[in-house]
């Protein structure tokens, strides 16, 4: 008798938690612990999509939020695999704010869960500054926005002023003290 596939394992092991009352993020959760995936990856397979499936259902509701009024259908599967591997050095694409929400959006999840660490070293500082603010307002209930912590390397710095521009005494220079960072 032959060994079971790693997408067979995968498969049963996906019915078996949906089938005891868990989330496809509960599973997505798993299956990066389990078998080493990427978040993006591990909510393609915890909902068991191929990638053009799981394209299609991204183009659908590109279409239905009015993201694609032509209907260009502008994922693709190969698009798809590259944004699921960034920032590997293969990926020509980089992630942006607005993939991300349309990715959380078609796997019924929030933005954040959608990253790791190594997607947060790599991201644009703008990039970051836009992910940091956004909540969870389709989704409440599998959002988890006001659960976590926000990683210091996402947090705005506040400029210190140079030396060279510090008020001097009896200047009119107005001192601005910055408000807390939630």
């Amino acid at each position: 008798m032959g060994r079971v596939s790693v997408r067979a394992e995968q498969n049963t092991f996906r019915g078996r938690m949906l089938d005891a009352g868990m989330t496809h993020a509960d599973v997505a959760d798993e299956f990066i612990r389990r078998y080493r995936l990427r978040p993006r990856a591990a909510f393609r397979y915890a909902h068991g999509w191929t990638l053009l499936q799981a394209a299609a259902h991204i183009n659908g509701d590109a279409a239905r939020l009015d993201l694609d009024p032509h209907g260009r259908a502008p994922m693709t599967g190969s698009r798809l695999s590259e944004l699921e591997h960034w920032p590997d050095t293969t990926a020509r694409r980089r992630l942006t704010p607005q993939i991300l929400a349309l990715l959380a959006t078609a796997y019924g999840t929030d933005v954040h869960s959608l990253l790791d660490v190594r997607d947060h070293t790599h991201m644009r500082a703008a990039d970051l500054l836009v992910i940091d603010t956004m909540m969870c307002i389709g989704q409440p209930a599998a959002c988890l926005c006001g659960q976590r912590r926000t990683p210091a390397a996402a947090r705005p710095r506040v400029p210190r002023p140079r030396p060279d521009t510090r008020a001097r005494p009896g200047s009119s220079a107005v001192t601005a003290t910055p408000l807390p960072v939630r």
